[in-house]
């Protein structure tokens, strides 16, 4: 196969120095490109184009009214060509494979506008993670950060596509790419149909995301697994179609270019190009599918898409009015006082006293099951946040009867019960901290996102809550029937801090999941976090009271001094520093001996301490 070369006139040097020697077994002759003269071609003519990009566009009219044959060199300037051609980007390899003779290849070749497309047209601004022909004199770091600046203000648009056939669809997306095939390989990491250079077809990706979290999580995905087509996606296979702005123009891109119309025409001229395809050209052996595809149930209709469509798209997915209704549906119905509510109430924190005065975890955990709290205090985070007053009381009023009711049966239980003394499940229910408020703030959370959520399980978010506040509903009880104030205030104490850490919570949850505007919750989320930093004071202090016992208990158990071992150091109290302490002792101690162990205890400690101990002697 003998060709003419045609060259670029500014790369005139290279030519005459590396391109024709390399090539003079398959160049018989040469010109220069001049788009006001073209050479003159015949049918039989094989042309070799070393050329730019927009050359090739300038003089694509002659190739195909001429019907030549042609290949094409890779011009540092053709780099979409060359990709679309499957071209070897190394002159040698590319040279090589033009000396095996390879088959001719009719290829198709698409417009928009009018214009050739060597490789896509994209509208919008989704795909900017992707987009591999922008350009910018940045560092690696300060162009990713760009980047993630720029998907803050993806701004979702009412489009209406009209297809082959005459169908009209409307909906809103956020981007759209349409590409001729696998070269342009986004598209084939998300499209399972095999995409090839001859079958009459282009693929469209349009895109319209709820949230910038999915877009991020579309765009990173295929670095660690081929992924299919996006839920918000759809995927359109056709031979022509048009997108129009049903508002304002649309802005899209040209192989990077950047233009402005009221509509995007795209159409395929089939079997456009006679050319003699590079090594990576993917040529299909079986017969191309010319079956149109049209995968668009995931866009959005009707007033879904006029919504999107009136805001940038949200860091964090925001809920649909449809999601929101029903949602709201189910919180009210949720907050009314029901029987079948006051009596699992009841139930549960009977069952919690009576195995909080056995001792025994897996009762108290069979009481946490039963528990209904859940429901209305996630109703009251709704509330809270969307200021509705109607729904605030409802959801108060049920709370506050089932604990009421609750918190009776408890003191009854304790009354009739002879056992006066606190065990190991009560007591550790009646020094709260920081720790507790962040059990509840997790509760509230999964409570929230699994109402939001109908795919996830409500029961396991119940446990949850239930853990954080049936059992001190229940001390709170034991502690008025037994007129213990410590217990009392203690488990009080816990009670309210999780109940409110959970509404906090939970309204933060339905906040970053789009349930209601910064601007409308702001008032109700300021009371929440006032009343919820109020009791964050005294579990501070009980936090680092506990820090305190284990910073002393750690230094002192396990310490062996004169002989004499200490264990089962307990803190009785901090002012004194009051401690109680089991001597392990090979021998009797002396006042003396006692005393000497005393101040190294002390000298430990750095403080004063009084001592409670007990000796056990090792034999």
């Amino acid at each position: 196969m003998n060709f003419t070369l045609v060259f670029d006139p500014e790369e005139q040097s290279y030519v005459d120095e590396n391109l024709l020697p390399l090539t003079k077994d398959l160049v018989t002759e040469s010109a220069r490109f001049d788009e006001n003269n073209p050479p003159a071609v015949s049918e039989n003519d094989f042309f070799l184009l070393y050329l730019s990009d927009d050359q090739i566009k300038k003089y694509l009219d002659v190739l195909m009214d001429a019907s030549i044959t042609f290949a094409v060199l890779p011009h540092p300037g053709a780099k979409l060509f060359c990709k679309l051609a499957g071209v070897d980007p190394k002159m040698e390899k590319a040279v090589e494979h033009l000396r095996g003779e390879p088959d001719t290849v009719e290829m198709d070749l698409m417009y928009c506008n009018g214009e050739a497309v060597f490789s896509s047209v994209v509208i919008g601004s989704a795909f900017q993670l992707t987009d591999n022909n922008i350009e910018l004199p940045l560092s690696r770091w300060k162009k990713l950060m760009k980047y993630l600046r720029n998907l803050l203000k993806i701004q979702p648009f009412l489009l209406e596509i009209t297809k082959s056939d005459g169908h009209k669809i409307k909906t809103s997306v956020a981007g759209v790419m349409v590409t001729m095939h696998q070269t342009h390989s986004l598209l084939s990491r998300y499209i399972p149909e095999k995409m090839v250079v001859n079958d009459g077809m282009f693929h469209a990706l349009l895109l319209s995301p709820r949230s910038v979290l999915e877009l991020v999580n579309f765009a990173l995905r295929p670095l660690w697994k081929k992924s299919a087509l996006p839920g918000f996606g759809a995927h359109i296979k056709t031979d022509q179609i048009q997108f129009e702005g049903r508002r304002e123009d649309l802005v899209y891109k040209v192989d990077g270019i950047k233009h402005s119309s009221p509509s995007v025409d795209l159409s395929v001229k089939k079997k456009a190009l006679k050319i003699a395809g590079g090594s990576l050209l993917p040529i299909s052996e079986e017969s191309p599918s010319a079956k149109e595809i049209y995968k668009t149930h995931a866009l959005p209709s009707g007033e879904a898409a006029s919504e999107l469509s009136q805001r940038k798209v949200p860091f964090v997915k925001r809920a649909s009015t449809e999601e929101f209704k029903d949602l709201f549906n189910v919180l009210r119905d949720n907050a009314r006082l029901k029987n079948t509510y006051m009596v699992l109430m009841i139930l549960s924190t009977s069952l919690a006293t009576l195995g909080l005065f056995a001792n025994s975890s897996p009762v108290v955990i069979g009481a946490m099951i039963l528990a209904p709290l859940m429901s209305p205090i996630i109703s009251l985070s709704m509330a809270s946040l969307r200021q509705d007053r109607r729904l605030v009381w409802d959801s108060s009023s049920t709370i506050l009867a089932g604990l009421a009711a609750s918190f009776f049966f408890a003191v009854l239980i304790t009354w009739i019960t002879p056992i006066q003394s606190a065990n190991s499940e009560i007591l550790i229910r009646t020094k709260p901290t920081l720790v507790d408020l962040g059990i509840a703030v997790l509760s509230g959370i999964a409570g929230a996102y699994a109402h939001a959520r109908e795919e996830i399980a409500k029961t396991l978010a119940g446990v949850a809550i239930a853990v954080a506040l049936v059992p001190p509903l229940a001390v709170a009880g034991i502690g008025l029937g037994w007129l213990d104030w410590q217990i009392f205030s203690g488990a009080v104490l816990l009670l309210f801090t999780n109940l409110t850490g959970m509404v906090l919570a939970g309204s933060l949850t339905f906040m970053a999941l789009g349930f209601s505007p910064f601007r409308l919750a702001s008032k109700g989320l300021f009371i929440w976090f006032v009343v919820v930093g109020l009791f964050s004071i005294p579990l501070y202090l009980s936090f680092n009271q506990m820090i305190y016992e284990h910073r002393v208990v750690n230094a002192l158990d396990g310490w062996e001094t004169e002989n004499v071992i200490l264990r089962d150091v307990r803190l009785k109290s901090k002012n004194p520093l009051n401690l109680s302490v089991v001597f392990v002792s090979p021998t009797t101690l002396d006042d003396e001996e006692i005393r000497v162990i005393k101040e190294g205890i002390e000298q430990r400690l750095d403080e004063t301490v009084e001592l409670e101990i007990s000796i056990a002697m090792k034999q």
